[in-house]
């Protein structure tokens, strides 16, 4: 077992309030939203740690904890079922002290691995949240998610911390070669890191962690210096999303960077079944942009707009993408079906309003039919609006 960084929760790293500030920008809206379907809420922390650092830092129990609380204070709902737990293996004494305001939260010491079948029995027809910010990349492994699609929840979204340099690093170990950038890991500060060597076990459990083999071309490609090491990143981060993609419907890729100027350094994958979820944490992210970039920059001014990969983002671009993707439906599509597609295929790069404004204009040169339910105001005059539910439907579909 690789040795444990006993100094890990002293105090709190810049990644871990980049995590933490993505988890709490969309924890907030979801359970707001989520406590409507008037189905129970199932909220776990895989690896919870000790709730809190040293330094008077609130961890993600904490956080989640607080929107919680927040969100059952500001319902009109005479009653909202909600059940929390944490798990951690090497910590629980720690979150019982610091959770010890949340007396009905669930505190379980021991591995994720072993414990979370039990926690999801007999649970269906809940709506499930699963945060998953692992300390080693072992604790990964696809099959698990595989089983949590096929549970029979009303809903079920996963929040997850994809180390994708740490699998890369040690996919090389596994296949005979080395990836020791000192630049990716220098702020990456890994509580366990995980620890392959040149042996079949190795490539047995990095399959495992996976979901398949396809990792394996990825990193002969980086040995035979076809490709480079954030090429090897990318493309494995690509299909690890793809893969999760036979179970999940909407799979979000985002890479993060801790400081300006970096390239990113790991992977925060959103998985649901529910097309809003998508676009709910598409257009969270957007509007925490300036958070996050206040955390990665030191407060340094931007010159020009960045999306959540931290390139340059041209408004031009957006708009040939848009038309690309949905010049692709001759067919009625709802709208939301086809928005949610949309950033599953490039990322949020922007927010949903500024997908629709583009969509708006398309419709207006009529180049974009839109069809409205209803279709006109109680003053017979024609809707416009481009939003769906709350008894609105908005279809569209490419003009030929």
């Amino acid at each position: 077992m690789a040795k444990k960084n006993d100094d890990f929760f002293v105090e709190k790293k810049p990644w871990s309030v980049v995590k933490d500030e993505l988890l709490s920008c969309y924890f907030k809206p979801y359970v707001s939203k989520i406590l409507h379907t008037y189905k129970p809420l199932v909220y776990v922390d895989c690896f919870a740690g000790k709730g809190m650092f040293e330094d008077g830092n609130p961890g993600s129990p904490l956080i989640a904890l607080e929107i919680i609380e927040q969100c059952r204070a500001s319902t009109t709902m005479e009653h909202t079922n909600i059940a929390a737990t944490f798990i951690d293996l090497n910590y629980a004494d720690d979150l019982r002290k610091n959770l010890k305001a949340y007396p009905w939260v669930n505190i379980v010491s021991g591995k994720y691995e072993d414990n979370i079948a039990a926690i999801l029995r007999g649970k269906e027809r809940c709506n499930v949240f699963l945060y998953i910010d692992p300390y080693g990349i072992k604790a990964l492994q696809c099959s698990f998610f595989d089983n949590f699609a096929r549970g029979r929840f009303n809903s079920i979204e996963l929040l997850i911390n994809l180390n994708s340099f740490g699998f890369i690093r040690e996919a090389c170990h596994a296949l005979g070669t080395t990836f020791d950038d000192k630049a990716i890991f220098a702020d990456l500060v890994e509580y366990e890191p995980t620890t392959m060597d040149a042996s079949d076990k190795s490539i047995r459990e990095l399959n495992e962690i996976a979901g398949g083999d396809y990792w394996q071309p990825v990193i002969r490609a980086y040995k035979n210096g076809e490709i480079n090491g954030y090429d090897a990143e990318s493309k494995f981060a690509e299909q690890y999303c793809k893969h999760l993609m036979q179970g999940y419907t909407y799979v979000l890729n985002m890479p993060m960077r801790i400081k300006k100027g970096q390239r990113p350094k790991y992977r925060m994958v959103h998985a649901t079944n529910h097309r809003d979820g998508c676009l709910l944490m598409v257009d969270n992210i957007c509007n925490r942009w300036e958070a996050l970039q206040e955390i990665q920059s030191g407060g340094q001014l931007m010159l020009w707009a960045e999306n959540f990969d931290n390139q340059a983002v041209a408004d031009d671009d957006i708009g040939d993408k848009v038309i690309e993707h949905f010049s692709q439906y001759s067919d009625w599509i709802s709208l939301h079906d086809a928005l949610a597609m949309f950033f599953v295929n490039h990322g949020p790069i922007c927010s949903t309003g500024d997908v629709k404004k583009i969509l708006k204009n398309l419709d207006c040169e009529k180049r974009l039919a839109v069809q409205r339910t209803p279709g006109v105001k109680k003053n017979g005059t024609p809707t416009t609006f481009m939003t769906e539910g709350k008894g609105q439907a908005v279809s569209v579909r490419w003009m030929k």
